[in-house]
């Protein structure tokens, strides 16, 4: 045998243990370091003063929802829909009203338009503001 042969020879069953085991202690203490870094990162996240206003927020839009499910499910929500819809039939009735008396004054005035310029009769004048 060679000095070079002498040098590859496979470890022993000892020497390879003993690598295991300091592996897997520097493994153990990786963790525990990444568990402490974890730890004090998210101690460090709760103390701030984003995380305070953040869950101020989220707690005041949870009371909010709540409040609503609670009008919705007693029945608040369905009168003031009921109370919305009434409100915007009315409306609706007004606008197709003021829709159709101009739509009236349009005609008439197309109308009275079409027959000046046939030459039966002379242009209407502005019938005491009562125009378009």
């Amino acid at each position: 045998m060679t000095e070079d042969n002498a040098n590859k020879e496979p470890k022993s069953g000892d020497q390879f243990s003993d690598k295991t085991d300091e592996l897997i202690n520097k493994g153990k203490k990786l963790a525990d370091k990444a568990e402490d870094f974890i730890h004090d990162a998210a101690h460090q996240v709760k103390e701030s003063e984003a995380f305070v206003k953040a869950s101020s927020f989220f707690g005041k839009v949870s009371d909010f929802l709540d409040q609503k499910s609670d009008e919705f499910h007693s029945g608040e929500m369905g009168a003031k829909f009921e109370n919305i819809k009434d409100q915007t039939e009315g409306q609706v009735s007004e606008i197709i009203k003021k829709v159709k008396v101009a739509g009236i004054k349009i005609g008439d005035a197309v109308d009275e338009q079409l027959e000046a310029l046939k030459g039966k009769k002379e242009k209407p004048g502005n019938r005491d503001g009562g125009g378009i």
